[in-house]
């Protein structure tokens, strides 16, 4: 009996705060079922579509795989042109391949004497395609280092050719065929 009584007395001497609170439960009520019925699912869906395509790029990236959709496709295009792009110098860098060639050929305790090239302009692409011939000399434990530091070189260079044009009791003479590339941009000869 006693808690009929004060909700009567509570209700008498705070009506206007017992409506204001029940209005406000019912709102809040209100607001929850709408979030409930409409927010949360399309939330869960773009939530869920997002961790798959999240899923499909870190698979795409760490495996190198083969790409199912053609937005995969475009990322790993997208990433293989930005790398290649770094990865060539500008014309103004041929001096430093030169310099370059020499540097590892004295390490590997070798002499370049003379270094002869080509160029050409591609059609595809606004590149230079630069073929480099030379001749070194030495024996042949010097050569494979020689070699061996042309292939881990950072520029993009590729050893299309190696000929043995020589061996006697000074040393082993090779032949090596170069190809790399440059951004043509302003070529001034």
């Amino acid at each position: 009996m006693r808690w009929k009584e004060l909700a009567e007395q509570l209700w008498k001497s705070q009506r206007g705060t017992l409506q204001l609170l029940a209005l406000l439960l019912l709102m809040n009520l209100l607001a929850y079922a709408v979030i409930e019925q409409f927010f949360v699912p399309r939330v869960a869906e773009q939530e869920s579509h997002f961790l798959q395509r999240q899923t499909e790029v870190r698979s795409i990236l760490h495996n190198q795989g083969s790409a199912a959709t053609p937005e995969q496709l475009f990322v790993l295009a997208s990433q293989d042109v930005s790398r290649f792009q770094q990865a060539v110098p500008d014309y103004q860098e041929f001096t430093g391949l030169i310099e370059e060639l020499l540097v590892l050929s004295s390490r590997a305790r070798l002499n370049i004497t003379q270094i002869s090239y080509s160029s050409e302009e591609l059609k595809e692409a606004p590149l230079l395609k630069f073929s480099l011939s030379f001749n070194v000399t030495g024996e042949y434990e010097q050569l494979k280092k020689f070699i061996f530091s042309l292939e881990q070189s950072t520029r993009l260079l590729t050893i299309k050719q190696i000929s043995l044009q020589s061996a006697d009791d000074t040393g082993v003479n090779l032949r090596l065929n170069l190809e790399t590339f440059f951004q043509a941009g302003s070529r001034q000869s």
